[in-house]
């Protein structure tokens, strides 16, 4: 460790116990006034004005200065003391606000390199290490497929420059573990910016510790499928890395709900911030969180009132709520569990101990509403789920003068696979064309299993002839994936039916041209898609 991060650290470490120090005299005297303690107080909170001004803090030199003012008030009153309600309004509220800035205030940038690269829509870039000798056109084209664009090279420094040039999804090589590989030496600078996959011939113990040690994030054998791979990316922390836990910060004071954000997104969480309880549910409809972090005091609406209206609401009443307060009374904080909420943050909160409080709860609601909400074999919505989601999105489309189309799709001649390769394949094409609508759809989309092999997509935002071009798209794309079962490989398709709220003036009647679309592409011949009349322009945006 080098000098400058050793003095970065002790400075650190400095700022922090000032930040503590400042909060436990603080809540002393919140508890019981006293003038010399009041007096030390005003002593730390002008150390860490200085420091602040020094590091040009100007929101914590601003705060520190506010609550200097307050203390200095109540000190030039000879005779009279602030009255309790004063120091349980006033005081707790500056000293919450100065020392949890100066518990964060040098918190970086987020900075985590590949957690945006994985999430983003569009094609996701692969980079594939393989010797020449080593056929990878079948599983490139499949690949490309799922909407993967896959570069294939076997040169460091052609993967050097190609890295420097744009950051991939992942790099995925193939080694046989030799002395001297120049992945393995290569795998340190990959690491860096983006997750390694290694795959091989070998399954040994040894192969797979060589791999772990480079760093590697997954261990796959050869010959590779790209089912294998996309699933790979999928799971566990990769996974997490594709589709990031949500975390929606409720906080009245702009600077504040900043620094909380900046700590959850060094550690890979999306955030979105919200500064007035009115948007709240709104913001929870659209971002779709997996735990939202609220101020328990607030302005207009504090926490409790504001926990109150969100588990009124079906589809949010179980997203976890995690408070972040000044309160430290026992009989308060135990209060707010009777509302539902599931667990409390005192302030000041140390960033590791917020990041890993929130990133643990959110990490354990998205698991268990995937078993709530999600159909066990294809891990999309189930049909009840889907259908009260629709209902939102089409009470948000009308109300903001938006598009939204819905697809039916339904699988063609399913019950030949099941007779021809056995339920086992059948279960797999359904699993395929789940992996297929996840990698190629957005993440604001909404796919469901309807039943049996029919699926129904959510398209906000989207024209029905936008609709009708990307099933199209998909729809050929489909095709030309290689299915296996029964030691075979065959190909399969899809029939698909289309409808918008340009027709439709209802959820039920949105359902039903949808559905009557699907019947007509089936009539028609299949592996066709099908969209419902189109009206005159309505006008949405």
């Amino acid at each position: 460790m080098g000098t400058g991060t050793q003095n970065m650290e002790k400075s650190s470490q400095a700022r922090e116990h000032m930040a503590r120090e400042i909060d436990r005299f603080g809540h002393m005297l919140v508890t019981r006034w006293d003038r010399s303690l009041a007096a030390h107080l005003l002593s730390l909170i002008g150390q860490l004005e200085r420091d602040s001004s020094a590091r040009q803090e100007a929101v914590l030199a601003r705060e520190c200065q506010a609550l200097s003012a307050l203390l200095q008030g109540w000190l030039l009153q000879n005779s009279d003391s602030p009255s309790e309600n004063e120091r349980y309004d006033l005081l707790r509220h500056h000293l919450g606000i100065v020392s949890q800035l100066g518990m964060m205030a040098e918190q970086p940038l987020p900075s985590d390199s590949y957690a945006s690269a994985l999430s983003r829509d569009g094609p996701h870039l692969l980079y594939l290490w393989v010797p020449d000798s080593l056929d990878t056109s079948n599983l490139v084209q499949q690949l490309s497929c799922y909407g993967f664009l896959v570069k294939t090279m076997n040169q460091a420094s052609k993967l050097a420059q190609a890295l420097q040039a744009a950051t991939p999804a992942a790099v995925v090589a193939y080694t046989e573990f030799a002395e001297g590989d120049p992945i393995l030496t290569l795998a340190d600078t990959i690491c860096a910016l983006c997750p390694l996959l290694v795959c091989s011939t070998r399954y040994d113990f040894e192969a797979r510790l060589t791999a772990v040690r480079a760093g590697a994030s997954g261990f796959m054998s050869w010959p590779l499928l790209a089912h294998e791979l996309i699933d790979n990316l999928s799971f566990g922390d990769l996974g997490e890395k594709r589709d990031p836990l949500r975390v929606l910060v409720v906080e009245d004071m702009a600077s504040l709900a900043g620094l909380y954000a900046n700590v959850l997104g060094s550690h890979g969480v999306d955030t979105y911030q919200i500064t007035e309880p009115a948007r709240v549910l709104e913001a929870i409809v659209q971002f779709r969180p997996d735990l939202i972090l609220m101020d328990m005091y607030m302005p207009d609406c504090n926490g409790m009132e504001l926990a109150r209206i969100i588990r009124q609401q079906r589809l949010m009443d179980g997203i976890p709520i995690l408070f972040l307060s000044v309160e430290k009374r026992q009989s308060i904080q135990l209060d707010t569990l009777t509302l539902g909420i599931d667990g409390f943050l005192t302030k000041p909160v140390a960033p590791d101990e917020l990041a890993v409080t929130v990133i643990n709860r959110a990490r354990r609601y998205r698991k268990l509403r995937s078993y709530m909400i999600n159909d066990s074999l294809t891990g999309l919505l189930n049909h009840s789920h889907l259908y009260a989601q629709l209902e939102y999105e089409v009470l948000r489309a009308r109300r903001d003068g938006r598009h939204l189309s819905l697809v039916m799709l339904d699988l063609d001649h399913f019950k030949t696979i099941n007779d021809t390769y056995g339920h086992p394949a059948g279960d797999e094409v359904l699993v395929n064309l789940a992996r297929f609508l996840r990698e190629r759809l957005r993440r604001s989309d909404l796919i469901s299993r309807y039943g049996g092999e029919e699926f129904a997509i959510v398209l906000p935002g989207t024209r029905q002839e936008d609709a009708l071009r990307v099933m199209e798209a998909l729809r050929q794309a489909f095709s030309r994936i290689d299915q296996r079962g029964g030691g075979q490989t065959f190909r399969q398709t899809f029939s698909v039916g289309v409808s918008s709220l340009a027709s439709a003036e209802d959820t039920a009647t949105l359902v039903q041209q949808s559905d009557d679309m699907l019947y007509q592409a089936k009539k028609n011949g299949r592996n066709r898609v099908e969209a419902w009349p189109m009206p005159e322009d309505d006008g949405r945006q």
